[in-house]
């Protein structure tokens, strides 16, 4: 037995819906409602209701089933989460002062993660004795002002002792000139370097160029390397082309170098033509438009290790900039994960709380502030919501996750369009007394209630003179059924 004795108690302001007590999803009650007048005659009403919010989704396509855990409140944390980790959905995270504790959900994997792309004409300078950094972004100088040449910085790598620079558009500035073998340069990181004999690569070709946070960077990446980030199979990726230099061009991503036009970029030259790979792919707009990209799910079909992109918009050795063999990315299967959803959270977390799993330790860096709970009841637009402890209401714009039955399969992001009856609203189904009067000093009595598995009932007084005692005992019980979604 749970508990006995007074459940709830409350002496609710007027014409005012209070929750006298919210049976646990685990647990029912057997109980005595006693409604005490304090002096003044009052009517009261009495209901019981088996869900907190009906929530209109944005559509009726999703899946969700009675019992399933939905969540949004996210931890980030200091080290990845992988599949390896000893953790299942349901399991209690405990803070290491014991203070604290959660419930793990699931793995946080982004609905898609952006990639801007625009085109840049580069240059690649070979350059021999360099000291100092080096890095991406940086302003590239040769000359003393006023009488300098600038240029960005797109990429760099080494080859044998020679460092290579990939370098946008030059600017000019008084009677500054164009690069040239034995020039000195200079980045903006504190890096020198002398250009090699030979050292600028003829005319400068326009190729994609990349960034994830270009706002925020100012500069974008010739490659799309680890340093820019990791591409796994179990999730989306968006490249937007909005850009107005992608205009007439046509991102794609082929397990084959440059795709239907082959290594050789020739589309006529069928020896070493591919295909365009197409699997998990979407499209908005066109290229160099507002709103456009191309997006790929790689948790769509099975993509290769490889993919390289090129412009499917070339001609006949047309564009072999945009392509080529060092025009790729690897798609992993060693997932990972910094953030983790989390439901009936107990006490305070903060960033400097730390938790265990198997021999790891973990420390909270952020929380995204979220709501959860479990489904009572999903039918057209209409999901309806028992909403766990310690969790707010959700609102209007809140996302959470479907859940479907099957292991493994695809979860959509579903968003919640409005509220159509809030936690404290009722329905004329939910009353079980209305309008009753309750007299002077007198007491009503409503005997045999029993209270289920996630139902709620819900007070109400004409004026601020009748007093709600609900007297009785919890059981445990398995009626319903919680569920979280099983990745595998």
């Amino acid at each position: 037995m749970a508990k006995s004795g007074i459940l709830g108690q409350s002496k609710p302001a007027a014409t005012t819906n209070t929750i006298l007590y919210k049976a646990p999803i685990d647990k029912s009650a057997s109980a005595v409602l006693t409604i005490a007048n304090d002096g003044t005659g009052a009517a009261y009403d009495v209901a019981l209701k088996d869900y907190d919010q009906n929530l209109t989704m944005d559509a009726s396509t999703y899946l969700f089933h009675e019992g399933d855990v939905v969540t949004n409140h996210r931890f980030t944390l200091d080290q990845n989460f992988t599949t390896s980790t000893p953790i299942s959905p349901g399991d209690t995270i405990t803070s290491t002062d014991a203070e604290k504790k959660a419930k793990f959900h699931g793995f946080y994997i982004p609905e898609f993660t952006t990639i801007n792309v625009k085109t840049e004409d580069l240059t690649i300078i070979t350059t021999e004795g360099q000291s100092g950094d080096f890095n991406l972004g940086d302003t590239i100088t040769k000359g003393s002002s006023p009488n300098t040449t600038t240029a960005v910085l797109y990429d760099t790598y080494t080859s044998g002792s020679n460092r290579i620079l990939i370098v946008g558009p030059r600017t000019l500035n008084g009677t500054g000139t164009e690069f040239a073998a034995a020039d000195a340069l200079a980045s903006s990181s504190g890096g020198s370097t002398t250009i090699s004999t030979g050292g600028v690569a003829g005319s400068a070709t326009e190729e994609f160029i990349f960034s994830t946070d270009a706002s925020t960077y100012g500069f974008y990446h010739r490659t799309l390397g680890d340093f820019l980030l990791t591409f796994t199979a179990d999730r989306a990726y968006r490249f937007d082309v909005s850009d107005s230099s992608m205009s007439g061009r046509l991102l794609r991503l082929s397990s084959t170098v440059n795709g239907e036009y082959g290594p050789d970029n020739d589309a006529a030259a069928t020896g070493d033509n591919g295909v365009e790979y197409t699997d998990g792919k979407t499209t908005n707009g066109t290229a160099g438009s507002t709103g456009a990209y191309v997006q790929y799910d790689f948790s769509v079909g099975t993509p290769p290790d490889t993919l390289y992109w090129y412009d499917g918009n070339t001609g006949s050795n047309a564009g072999a900039a945009y392509g080529g063999d060092d025009r790729g990315i690897s798609v992993g299967t060693n997932f990972f994960y910094n953030q983790i959803y989390v439901y009936d959270i107990e006490g305070t977390w903060t960033n400097t709380d730390t938790f265990t799993v198997g021999e790891n330790s973990y420390q909270l860096t952020g929380q995204t502030s979220g709501k959860w709970g479990v489904v009572r009841d999903y039918t057209s637009t209409a999901l309806k919501i028992i909403l766990g402890p310690g969790s707010g209401d959700f609102a209007g714009s809140d996302v959470i996750l479907d859940s479907p039955l099957k292991a493994g399969a695809s979860r959509s992001f579903a968003t919640i369009s409005s509220i159509a009856t809030a936690t404290t609203a009722l329905e004329a189904q939910h009353y079980i007394a209305k309008d009753v009067t309750n007299g002077n000093n007198e007491i009503d009595r409503i005997t045999s209630l029993v209270i289920a598995p996630g139902q709620r009932l819900i007070v109400e007084s004409a004026t601020q003179n009748n007093v709600f005692s609900l007297v009785g005992f919890e059981d445990n019980s398995t009626e319903l059924t919680v569920r979280n979604y099983a990745r595998s």
